[in-house]
């Protein structure tokens, strides 16, 4: 036999061999199947946070600062003094007032936040501080401990409704049974921080502590998602 032959009978060999390689590639690609399947649970918020802020205007700037710092530092001792809360101060922000083209004085502000899963003392501190601060707002979230609890409980329930799903799957197609391919577990943290103050209270106070706002915590929806590809047998 011709070397040419020799050679050429090879290349049909080696030909052959790719498409049943690339047939076997199809089969199996068809035999596989991708889905989702999901968990989910609405869980009480257990943290509230509020933002208080002090604002003021002055056409001096070392005056302008002075007041908003005084008032802050009194009410950041205030709110340390409080069990149970956590203090931090937030954004401090100063910008200029125009008359058409001609700066005629200096707004500032500053915002103290409390954060705490006493809902009653942090309201409680709210009220005093309304005396002084304006309220800018109040949310409520989910701990971090309180949902990777949940999300451990539910993880146990998407991936047997996952299994269940391909078991269901396999038996639609005829399959004698199904295997793992690939698999990837995601959890959502659902809605954002949900504010719930239950009265208006953007309004500038009296010197004085106020009523503390009426607040209800509500909850927030966690969900697990298993995502992943079956092969059918």
């Amino acid at each position: 036999m011709s070397k040419t032959t020799l050679s050429t009978l090879a290349a049909v060999a080696a030909l052959l061999a790719s498409l049943g390689a690339q047939a076997d590639e199809v089969r199996d690609d068809a035999g596989r199947v991708s889905f989702q399947s999901q968990a989910g649970a609405e869980i009480d918020n257990d943290v509230m946070r509020a933002v208080l802020y002090v604002e003021d205007e002055d056409a001096s700037p070392p005056r302008l600062a002075e007041r908003v710092n005084r008032a802050l530092a009194e009410a950041v001792r205030t709110a340390k003094a409080a069990e149970g809360v956590k203090v931090k101060t937030g954004g401090y922000n100063t910008s200029p007032v125009y008359d058409k083209t001609r700066i005629v004085r200096w707004r500032a502000r500053t915002d103290l936040i409390l954060e705490g899963s006493d809902f009653r003392r942090v309201s409680e501190l709210v009220g005093r501080l309304q005396g002084a601060l304006r309220l800018g707002g109040i949310d409520f979230s989910v701990s971090p401990e309180a949902r990777k609890k949940a999300e451990d409980e539910l993880l146990a329930t998407a991936i047997g409704a996952f299994r269940e799903r391909a078991a269901r799957i396999a038996e639609a197609f005829g399959a004698e049974g199904w295997r793992v391919r690939d698999v990837s577990v995601n959890t959502e943290g659902g809605m954002p921080p949900v504010p719930r103050l239950m009265m208006a209270a953007r309004a500038a106070m009296a010197d004085e502590a106020v009523t503390p706002p009426s607040v209800e915590g509500g909850t927030s929806r966690v969900v697990v998602s298993v995502s992943g590809t079956v092969e059918l047998k």
